[in-house]
């Protein structure tokens, strides 16, 4: 069976300053989702991101804390089965306010 990409990952603005809001459509045979961050601006595949670990979680949601304001960071999730870690989403790019 082909590892499917996570879908549908939509990035929100949390209640705090500094938070982020990740959600995606969860997959059938995901035990865990992989979930990464790094700075940048374009948030296509060709662009030099040095991706960071957020977490790895067993839900289809996740609030990361202290960004920085000002910033413009991308976002994506992976899924893992039982037999291995599947494709990244599509990445997802958001600026952090000032508010």
């Amino acid at each position: 069976m082909k590892s499917m990409p996570v879908t549908n990952v939509s990035v929100t603005r949390g209640d705090e300053n500094g938070e982020i809001n990740i959600t995606w459509d969860s997959l059938r045979h995901a035990e865990l989702y992989v979930i990464q961050y790094g700075t940048g601006s374009r948030g296509d595949q060709k662009e030099d991101v040095s991706w960071k670990v957020a977490d790895i979680i067993n839900e289809s949601n996740y609030t990361i804390k202290g960004l920085k304001k000002s910033k413009t960071y991308l976002f994506r999730v992976a899924a893992v089965t039982a037999k291995k870690q599947g494709p990244w989403s599509k990445t997802v790019k958001k600026s952090i306010d000032n508010n």
